[in-house]
């Protein structure tokens, strides 16, 4: 049997293609680096790609804060390419871009998140009214932008961070957690998690093979989440406990996993 890469790695492989607009599959050249060197590399291409043209970036903040917002929300969605939006977003008064994100439509919004480092931008993040993430993270979702969703959710305000859980599903959930920037988040969404989301997770874990998404997302949960996840399990439907106990055998799922769910 071939011999599994960490999830960490995995994630992070996921994350550089995203920074670099490549598949995943484009990167076997460095996929046998640690995590934490994957994770030096995509912060050293994020730099390179902003510095590259912040300048350009700075004028179009700049000439923004000459205008109303209402305006200014209306130019910016006429003729500024999502790219240009989202680096110049990074650069913009936190309240400033806060008021722009609540006058763009959800399209729009959604391009510009996939095109925004969040990290370099967090109190742009966090002053974005809970409702509005909730759009953007029900339509990152729709797009299946799992990486774009797990760089927000590190700088997200806890309202916010509660909006958007609500809007997934089991295998959204799995999905996302997998690559979240700021794995001490992943327990906060655990306590936000109701009964039936994480009844899709257990299915979801089971029909989709996401058996490496689970035990991430166990490795980062506290120990009543966990037995929260048990008392779900002892309720999961047969064939959702046979496909973890046969993937157990398999190898799928690591020795030790299915007793955490079942102790």
């Amino acid at each position: 049997m071939t011999a599994r890469r960490p999830a960490d790695t995995t994630a992070e492989l996921r994350k550089l293609a995203h920074a670099l607009d490549v598949p995943a599959e484009r990167l076997a050249m460095v996929a046998d680096l640690s995590a934490d060197d994957l994770r030096a590399l995509r912060m050293q291409v994020s730099d390179a790609l902003f510095e590259a043209d912040r300048p350009a970036f700075a004028r179009v903040a700049a000439l923004s804060k000459a205008v109303p917002g209402a305006v200014a929300a209306k130019l910016t969605e006429a003729v500024l390419p999502p790219l240009i939006a989202a680096r110049t977003a990074e650069v913009l008064d936190p309240h400033r871009a806060a008021d722009m994100v609540g006058r763009l439509s959800e399209k729009y919004l959604a391009e510009v998140a996939v095109r925004m480092d969040a990290a370099r931008a967090p109190e742009v993040v966090a002053a974005i009214p809970p409702e509005r993430v909730a759009v953007i993270a029900r339509e990152l979702a729709r797009r299946r932008e799992w990486v774009v969703i797990g760089g927000f959710v590190a700088h997200v305000t806890a309202p916010a961070l509660a909006a958007s859980v609500a809007e997934y599903d089991g295998e959204q959930l799995l999905r996302i957690a997998f690559v979240v920037d700021d794995v001490s988040r992943i327990d906060d969404i655990g306590q936000l998690l109701s009964d039936k989301q994480i009844d899709d997770l257990l299915a979801a874990a089971a029909s989709h093979e996401l058996w490496a998404e689970l035990e991430e997302l166990l490795a980062h949960l506290a120990s009543e989440r966990v037995a929260r996840l048990a008392a779900r399990y002892a309720m999961a439907a047969p064939a959702v406990r046979a496909e973890f106990a046969a993937a157990e055998e398999r190898g799928d799922l690591r020795a030790g996993t299915l007793r955490r769910l079942t102790s």
